[in-house]
């Protein structure tokens, strides 16, 4: 792997993860304050800019562990895109699947660089992949990606992504929150291209109960 650094701002604390039988040690953003008076310094602070990457979100907790459980085949490729701090990816990965995790933000590269290396997960490689102008003319088996649609601008360059980056027989599953309202315009896009099923799971940690919707995707035949 190649060595980014995070910003000397960024400072990580280890938080113990299991998901699947296997328990890995997540180094996270320790405090989210530096970041968030960078951006209001900056001007930035709309939705668009904020630092999602920082965040284990339960969507990625319970697509990491239906995946785990599904019997995927290890001569897959896999990819995840919009991977954040690359829960699925990292785990998937430790199970001894071959991954991609990628992202648009540096920071966040350097950290699932530094999340691999510390948990000694060597399946796993970081890329740079920018929606709007994805660089590489790889394909994947599967696609993997959780919470991604927060914009409207968002939707047509993800179902492209799909669209070029899967490979024929290929599938993508996608997990949100089932509050996250804005999936809705992404799924109305994403059936035209793609056959479309939809499977529901609760979620319950830190005193709140969530619903989860996976949504898996294939080319049209």
């Amino acid at each position: 792997m190649t060595q980014l650094l995070l910003r000397p701002n960024i400072e990580l604390e280890p938080k113990a993860l299991a998901i699947g039988g296997r328990r890995l040690e997540i180094l996270c953003v320790k405090n989210l304050e530096p970041l968030i008076s960078e951006l209001e310094a900056e001007g930035r602070q709309e939705i668009a800019h904020f630092p999602f990457w920082v965040k284990i979100w339960e969507a990625s907790i319970v697509l990491t562990d239906w995946l785990v459980h599904t019997g995927l085949d290890n001569n897959q490729e896999i990819l995840e895109i919009g991977a954040g701090m690359g829960i699925t990816g990292l785990f998937l990965g430790a199970f001894g699947h071959r991954v991609t995790l990628t992202d648009n933000h540096a920071d966040a590269l350097a950290l699932m660089e530094k999340n691999a290396a510390h948990n000694k997960i060597e399946t796993v490689r970081v890329s740079d992949l920018d929606w709007h102008k994805p660089n590489t003319d790889e394909t994947w088996d599967i696609i993997c990606g959780s919470e991604l649609i927060y914009r409207k601008s968002d939707v047509d360059p993800v179902i492209e992504i799909l669209k070029k980056k899967l490979k024929s027989g290929g599938k993508a599953y996608l997990a949100h929150d089932i509050a996250r309202m804005s999936m809705m315009e992404f799924l109305m896009e994403a059936e035209k291209e793609f056959d479309l099923s939809h499977k529901g799971m609760a979620f319950t940690g830190m005193g709140e109960k969530k619903q989860i919707v996976i949504h898996t995707l294939k080319h049209k035949a």
